[in-house]
Order: structure tokens, then C-alpha cells, then sequence
């Protein structure tokens, strides 16, 4: 069988399976391993249900078997339920019977701990012999909306009814998988498939995602992100739901510090970064809301509106208050909402509509009239000064739909122009009008706000990037270097090999005789003196650097100063010597580091730089490789560096050779032959426009050699 063929295989046994072995199911109402049977039934699942439990003869009015083996039939899916410590024999069974995909709700595995990574290791050996799929453990379950699918112990899903609708979900909290049904539910929102992927054993996120996506009941793809575990998968999935024109959208627990530790524990995953995790998504196309209404409501914007790359929002409402509050909600998402230009001023006057350069388009009473409403609507919509309208109405939504809500349902089938709606009001039935026409209505201004956001930040995935002659430049330049923290000099070597240019710089011995007979005659006061030792990262933290030295008796005094303080403060280093540098002067310092993140990957890092560096929280941050025009966009983002951008008309920085040092630091990504885990240049000075950087200091350090 062909890997598409496999692929399909496992997608109708994961989520249209004839036959599903419950094992560990029970009898009693109160317990939770009775609720798949009973949710089974109750939504009309028309496959053969085979119940597991060697201490009943029926369940239900079903015949209840021992083990898999006694079935005697195939087994397309089974729903374990059983302890921990039985699952790695229980998963042996069900390879061994021909089961084609296993679903675990069991959980004590990974996320307790090391024992329960050895059991979690063990089951997943036990299926891979047996060819066996696995979703979980710690897996609320997988549900199929159309086949009445609910394999899951979630009590949500004992609702009478469940409408399905064009969403899939896919989340790493199997409570959510319920929350987030109930609220789609008081949404009119409903959803096609969905999967709690638990500890993602075995199938994650990615491979599920990528299932998902080729699904004809599906539309968007929803994500509840804790972390990320396999990012090639991922990489994958986002590449071909762009190819098929499907959204994926993801909320991602964890934004704050203490959040993102709990999500760590929660899931016993790698201690990922929050900030890589979010440039990661946004890198590989997929759509990132901050509020979890959003990720519900967005779906509908994201399905109908192409991306659009622009920031613009242009926000009109028949109620000042309802306007300010989505205004408010756009703004702190960083967009910029823009007033009417003169030429929307005088169409929309000569058609007897009057309206101001405010960056609110308030209609007030006088909006609630259709024709006003449908009127300033399409021009709005077709006029080139925005990126994107908000539609607000308020109380007339309620009462009166046929006065602002049924000009929109009339005009934005219209126009491509991303359309975003607003109700201040309750107002179901309108928000049915809306849903019902594929409009995007929100019922909270930050909801909307997040929405339009995460839709106009949107952008495609990059092609791939082949390996750099420069990379290979830096492999020869750390041939034969051993693992872990690199003396400085080799660090600089290795940012020489990717062209970036560092001061001229003499090495002097870490030795309390020196003098002056001991000092470069050619020396150019003022320097620099600096510790080199690969065992301090950070210079200034041990005392270990002297700025402004202007007189050889100067430089001496500096290096016995430096000397006393490394050995009273770090006594145990090692010291490879002083290092003296011309002392450079330029309109600002820059910090550029790359760290190979555990969970997504290569990163590379730009901050405003010096001492500074790690308080203010104003970085920007890019999967690796970077090309110059994302880098140039993060130099955009760092407010730090506003100086060197021509602000207030201050002298502009050579902000085009800072962004080439972003782009070769990136280029550490391609580096095969030794693994780079760590790299930093702090500072990076920026010298006037046209005259270029250099790299003051620099850290690099190197892990296990990759394989191969």
C-alpha cells in the first residue's frame, strides 16, 4: 500500500471505524469507562461495538469479551480505559488481534514523570511491533460529528443532539475538548471531527492535522496548543492545508510565565519557549488568536476572506460606545485604524451622507437607517485607504435587523475586503442571519478585535531555504572543536566565517606581571579589555571588562583590576587571557542570539543589546533561516531601536547591515556537521548609515554532533 493509501487507511480507522472495541468497559452509570457505549448508541453509530472486560459476560445488551483476542472479528479502533501499568499488554493484544488504530484514555504516563515515561515508552514499542496507531495516552478521545462518533469520556457529549458543522478540532487538553463543544454550541457553531491528541505518543498534532485537512466534511482546522512536540509534522500540515486554501487557526495556552510553566507540567512536554512556539506558527502559516471566544468565532473570517498582508482597519458603527470598544480591542492588537480619506469624505457626501476624518465612522441614530447603513458599507468596503472594515451595530441588531444587519447580509457578498461584525447587543437572531450568510459576527469587542488581528497577521509559508555557503564556511571554522561553551576567540571565528566584521583585537596573557614591555606598541588608545574564558558568558557579570582605557599605565591597571575581580568572584574558571579591543563608537548596540529551541527548532533572536538586554521584554523572534526582508521586519518591531530608524530626525543607523547580521546568524540553521545550540553577538554596534556594524562580543556553544 502506497503511503497516501496508508494514510487513508488509518484516517477511516481513526475516524470512521466499522468496528470499535471498547476495553474496560463498564455497566455502571457512574463510572466514566460506561460513557462510550452509551454516547456510541445515543448518537447513532451504526458500526459493530464490542465491549472488553474479562469480569462481565454483557454490557448494555451487548456480549461483553475478555480480551481483543476473543472478539474473533476485525477491529478497526480500540478505546482503552484500562490502569496504566496495563496498558503496554493491553496495546501488545490489540497489535497482535489486527487492531488498526488505539485511542488511550488512560493516563499516568509522561506527564508524571520518569516512570511513567518508561511505561509511555514501552506501549509505544508494543504497538510499533504490532503496527498498531496510537492516539494518547492521556486522550479525552476522538469524536466524528457526521458518524456519530464519540469515542470519548467527556460528559459534554451527553447531550441530546449534536449539530456538526465544518470546523475540526484538535486539542492537548482533552477537558477543553468539551468546553469548547458547549461553547460552540451557544455559537450555532458546531464541528466535524475532533481529537484530544493527550501526550501525543505516537500521533500528534501534525499527523492528525494533516488527516484533518484533506477531510472533504472539513473546512478550518482549530488547534488548543500546549506546546509542540513534532514540528516537521507540523511544518507539513500548515504547507498543505495552505496548498487546499484551508485555514488553521491556534490558541495557545501558556502566553503568560506562570502558564506556560503550568502547561509544561500539565503535558510533561520539553521545556519549550512560549515566543518560539508563537513565531513557529506564524512562520509556518497558521493563524494565532489570543482569546479562546476568538478561536471559536474566527473561523468564519478566516474561511471566507483571503489573507491580505496589510494592517489597516477601518471601523463604522451606529453606536459611538460599541465603535470605541472595538477600536480599543484592534488597537492593542497593534493595527492601525485608520480615518476616511478625503475622497470617501466627498463620495459619500455627494450622496447626502456626511461623515468626519475620525478613525471611528460614527453614523449614530442616523445608521440605523438601511440605506445610510448599506451605503457608507459598500464604500467603505470598496475604498483603497483600509485593509479591512468593522461592521458595529447596536441595538437595532436586536429589534431591528432589517436596519444595519440586513444591508451587511446584502453588501459583503459583494467585496473580497476582509469584513469583520460586531453586535453590541445579544441578538441571536442576527448573529443566525450572519452565521447562516458565512459572515464573521462576534460577540465581544475583543474577540472581533483578536480576530481581525490574527487575520491580517496571516501570511503564507515561506519555501523552503537551501544551505548556505556560508554555513559551510562556519563547519570548516569549527573542525575538530569539542561540545559545550566555546572560548570567545573561536566564537568570533565563527561569526568572521559568516562575514560578520568584529574590531581588530590582540590577546594579552591572564598573568598579574605584565608590562609594559608586554603591550602592543601600535595599540590605538582608547581599547577595550575583556576576560576570555569559555567558561563566563557574561563578561560584565564577574567584573571581567574596562572601557575607555586611554594610556598604556591605564591598560594595566585595567587588567589587574579585571584579574582580581574573575578570581574573587569565579574563582574555579579557566582563563585563556585579556583580550584588547579598539574601542568603537556607533548610534546604538544590538544583541543578535540564535538558540535551537528543543521543541520547534532553529530561532534567531534580535533585542536592543548591552547590559540590558535580558529586562525589557522588546525582542522580536523568527524561525532560522531568515532572509532580509524578515529580518528588516524585525528590526521594525523592537522599539529599543527606534533611534537608529530616523526617529525624530536623529541620525538613521545602517539598519541594512544590522539586518545582513541577522540574516548570516541565521544561517547557523544549515550548520550539518557541528550542532549549534547557542549563539550570541552582544553587543552589535550600529554605526551611522553606510558605514555598517560590528560585533563586539560574541558566544557560541556547541552540542552532540547530529547524526550522519
Amino acid at each position: 500500500m502506497t503511503g497516501d493509501g496508508m494514510t487513508a487507511s488509518l484516517s477511516k480507522a481513526l475516524f470512521a471505524p466499522d468496528s470499535i472495541a471498547l476495553i474496560g468497559a463498564s455497566g455502571d452509570a457512574d463510572k466514566h469507562t460506561s460513557l462510550p457505549q452509551r454516547f456510541l448508541r445515543q448518537h447513532g453509530y451504526r458500526g459493530e461495538i464490542y465491549p472488553i472486560n474479562p469480569r462481565r459476560s454483557e454490557i448494555m445488551g451487548l456480549p461483553a469479551f475478555p480480551d481483543v483476542a476473543s472478539v474473533g472479528r476485525p477491529i478497526d479502533h480500540a478505546f482503552i480505559m484500562v490502569a496504566a501499568e496495563s496498558v503496554p499488554a493491553v496495546v501488545a493484544q490489540c497489535g497482535a488481534a489486527g487492531v488498526r488504530c488505539a485511542t488511550l484514555l488512560s493516563a499516568g504516563f509522561s506527564e508524571i514523570g520518569e516512570q511513567g515515561r518508561e511505561l509511555q515508552a514501552q506501549t509505544v514499542a508494543n504497538a510499533r511491533k504490532g503496527h498498531l496507531r496510537l492516539v494518547g495516552p492521556n486522550s479525552m478521545g476522538v469524536v466524528n460529528m457526521n458518524a456519530g462518533i464519540t469515542l470519548t469520556a467527556n460528559e459534554v457529549f451527553s447531550l441530546p443532539k449534536l449539530e456538526p458543522g465544518r470546523n475540526a478540532l484538535i486539542s492537548q487538553s482533552g477537558s477543553l475538548l468539551g468546553a469548547l463543544v458547549s461553547r460552540g454550541i451557544d455559537h450555532g457553531i458546531g464541528f466535524s471531527k475532533m481529537v484530544s491528541v493527550g501526550n501525543e505518543a505516537d500521533l500528534g498534532v501534525g499527523e492528525i492535522g494533516s488527516m484533518l485537512v484533506e477531510d472533504p466534511d472539513t473546512d478550518v482546522v482549530l488547534l488548543f496548543l500546549e506546546t509542540i512536540r513534532d514540528a516537521d509534522s507540523m511544518r507539513a500540515m500548515a504547507r498543505r492545508a495552505h496548498e487546499l486554501g484551508k485555514p488553521i487557526i491556534a490558541y495557545r495556552l501558556g502566553r503568560s510565565r506562570i502558564g506556560e510553566k503550568l502547561a509544561q507540567s500539565h503535558t510533561g512536554a520539553l521545556n519549550a519557549n512560549g515566543a518560539s512556539i508563537d513565531a513557529f506558527l506564524a512562520d509556518i502559516g497558521i493563524m494565532r488568536v489570543m482569546q479562546l471566544e476568538a478561536l471559536i468565532e474566527a473561523s468564519s473570517l478566516a474561511r471566507r476572506r483571503p489573507r491580505t498582508g496589510g494592517r489597516r482597519v477601518a471601523v463604522m458603527s451606529t453606536t459611538g460606545g460599541g465603535g470605541g470598544l472595538v477600536v480599543d480591542a484592534l488597537a492593542e492588537g497593534g493595527l492601525d485604524i485608520v480615518a476616511p480619506d478625503a475622497a470617501l469624505i466627498d463620495r459619500l457626501g455627494r450622496k447626502g451622507i456626511a461623515i468626519g476624518p475620525s478613525p471611528l465612522i460614527d453614523l449614530t441614530l442616523a445608521g440605523t437607517r438601511a440605506d445610510v447603513y448599506r451605503v457608507v458599507l459598500e464604500e467603505v468596503l470598496g475604498s483603497p485607504h483600509c485593509d479591512a472594515v468593522v461592521a458595529v451595530v447596536g441595538s437595532s441588531a436586536e429589534y431591528r435587523a432589517d436596519r444595519a444587519v440586513r444591508p451587511i447580509l446584502d453588501v459583503a457578498p459583494t467585496s473580497d475586503k476582509p469584513l469583520a461584525v460586531f453586535l453590541t447587543p445579544q441578538a441571536e437572531t442576527s448573529h443566525r442571519l450572519l452565521r447562516e450568510a458565512g459572515i464573521a459576527s462576534f460577540r465581544t469587542p475583543e474577540s472581533c478585535g483578536d480576530a481581525v488581528r490574527a487575520l491580517l497577521e496571516w501570511s503564507a509559508p515561506p519555501p523552503p531555504q537551501d544551505p548556505s555557503n556560508l554555513a559551510h564556511a562556519v563547519e570548516e571554522a569549527l573542525a575538530g572543536v569539542g561540545e559545550g561553551h566555546l572560548d570567545p576567540r573561536l566564537a568570533m571565528r565563527a561569526m568572521a566565517a559568516l562575514g560578520i566584521a568584529s574590531p581588530r583585537s590582540v590577546m594579552l596573557p591572564a598573568s598579574d606581571r605584565l608590562t609594559l614591555a608586554d603591550l602592543p606598541a601600535d595599540l590605538r588608545y582608547p581599547v577595550v579589555a575583556k576576560i576570555v574564558s569559555r567558561d563566563i558568558p557574561h563578561k560584565t557579570e564577574v567584573g571581567g571588562v574596562v572601557l575607555n582605557i586611554q594610556t598604556p599605565e591605564a591598560l594595566l591597571d585595567a587588567c589587574r583590576a579585571i584579574l582580581a575581580r574573575v578570581r574573587e568572584r569565579a574563582p574555579e574558571v579557566g582563563l585563556s587571557g585579556i583580550e584588547i579591543q579598539a574601542q568603537e563608537r556607533g548610534l546604538a548596540e544590538a544583541l543578535v542570539g540564535y538558540v535551537h529551541d528543543p521543541s520547534v527548532g532553529p530561532m534567531i533572536t534580535l533585542a536592543a543589546g548591552g547590559i540590558l538586554a535580558e529586562i525589557y521584554d522588546d525582542f522580536a523572534i523568527r524561525p532560522a533561516p531568515v532572509d532580509r526582508s524578515a529580518a528588516l521586519a524585525m528590526i521594525d518591531e523592537i522599539k529599543g531601536l527606534a533611534t537608529i530608524r530616523g526617529f525624530r530626525a536623529l541620525p538613521r543607523g545602517d539598519v541594512g547591515a544590522l539586518a545582513d547580521v541577522v540574516v548570516a546568524m541565521s544561517l547557523l540553521a544549515h550548520v550539518q556537521n557541528v550542532h549549534v545550540t547557542e549563539a550570541e553577538i552582544n553587543p552589535v554596534l550600529v554605526r551611522p548609515e553606510g558605514e555598517g556594524v560590528v560585533a563586539l562580543d560574541a558566544f557560541l556553544s556547541l552540542g552532540r554532533r547530529n547524526a550522519g
